[in-house]
């Protein structure tokens, strides 16, 4: 017999749109956001994540971590969203991929401790192959290059040791991020569409950390990349 939930998301009021756009981080000058807040009719901040409500999708805005993303997502889907495209960055674990190199994600594994909640016995959560396909089909008539690979989705970075490391590329992991996993869990629980583009912040393969985020180039990419999903 299943266990009987308690506590159910509460939808959210005049919020109901199909789709999402899930932006877990920014640039500290917000090249994203201002980018599309002329767009925005109206916006909610949750506590947990920002929402931005536009004509025909909503864009969930720096709920950074898996419990905070599915927190926000329970609710969106209760109130109607039936697709879930997180435009994200992650670090490369690969010495093939290189910060600003753009990855669709073809496999996620969990080591947050939300996606347990929903599948008790699974640490492999995959994409929904019909969104996947979009976000690739976006790209290309963009003429925006990209690869496909796996990622880790964790919720301690600072605990990313050079024995975690090797047990990642020991997996064949390319990436690392705090929220995929659970976005993919969540959604095939919930029988909604989930993808995920990535964007390369960091490289964490060499003798020492290798960061990227304040990169200028980041930023252009980002925009080259996100955008054409929101605008």
């Amino acid at each position: 017999m299943t266990d009987m939930v308690i506590v159910k998301p509460i939808p959210l009021k005049g919020i109901k749109r199909k789709k999402v756009l899930y932006i877990p981080f920014d640039s500290t000058d917000k090249v994203i956001l201002n980018s599309f807040k002329k767009l925005v009719l109206r916006e909610r901040n949750l506590g947990y994540g920002h929402i931005f409500l536009l004509e025909d999708r909503i864009i969930l805005y720096q709920s950074v971590g898996a419990p905070a993303a599915v927190l926000a997502l329970e609710s969106l889907i209760a109130s109607g969203t039936k697709e879930v495209i997180i435009l994200g960055i992650c670090g490369s674990l690969n010495s093939r991929w290189h910060i600003c190199d753009a990855a669709i994600i073809t496999k996620a594994f969990s080591e947050e401790g939300t996606s347990r909640h929903y599948f008790p016995r699974r640490k492999i959560f995959h994409p929904s192959p019909d969104l996947k396909e979009i976000l690739k089909n976006k790209l290309r008539k963009k003429n925006l290059p990209f690869d496909t690979g796996d990622l880790v989705s964790t919720d301690a970075p600072f605990r990313e040791t050079k024995a975690w490391l090797a047990r990642m590329q020991d997996k064949g992991i390319d990436f690392v991020d705090m929220e995929t996993s659970a976005v993919f869990a969540l959604a095939e629980y919930r029988q909604i569409e989930a993808s995920a583009l990535m964007i390369i912040s960091d490289e964490l393969y060499h003798k020492e950390w290798k960061l990227g985020f304040f990169y200028s180039r980041l930023k252009d990419r980002m925009k080259d990349y996100f955008l054409p999903f929101i605008l």
